[in-house]
């Protein structure tokens, strides 16, 4: 795991990785944006509850990674990470799910999945694979 004050680099910048959350708890997402800002890696630049808002919300905002539910409303996770690939296919995309299926998880990972976390755990295995699809400074010095 990477030193919290390193950051990464983005772009050529040594910066907080910008993260996007979809999740339709809203308790959940704003827990998620908590333990970004507590950990300082990490920034959240907005919270979508559905699809269509995650789709709108991307393509605006152009997040360096994407916390992705797949039981939100409207066009699921599953549904969306292919456009939402295709909208910002910089991003990195990690898929947040109760859903403990392989065939689920396959699915999700050849659509553009970058990692696959299970809720219900420890807030840092999140973290973990966020710092683990991100460039990390330590590794490029």
């Amino acid at each position: 795991m990477i030193n919290p004050q390193q950051g990464f680099r983005l772009g050529g910048r040594l910066t907080t990785a910008r993260v996007l959350v979809v999740e339709d708890v809203p308790e959940l997402s704003r827990l998620l944006e908590m333990t970004f800002e507590l950990d300082g890696r990490f920034e959240s630049i907005g919270t979508a509850s559905s699809g269509g808002a995650a789709l709108d919300l991307a393509a605006r905002q152009l997040p360096d990674a994407i916390v992705l539910d797949l039981g939100i409303d409207g066009v699921d996770g599953l549904g969306v990470l292919p456009i939402l690939r295709r909208v910002v296919p910089e991003a990195r995309i990690i898929v947040f799910t109760g859903h403990d299926d392989v065939q689920l998880r396959e699915r999700a990972l050849e659509a553009g999945a970058s990692a696959w976390v299970l809720k219900g755990g420890d807030l840092s295995g999140l973290l973990d694979e966020l710092s683990a699809v991100l460039p990390a400074e330590s590794e490029l010095s």
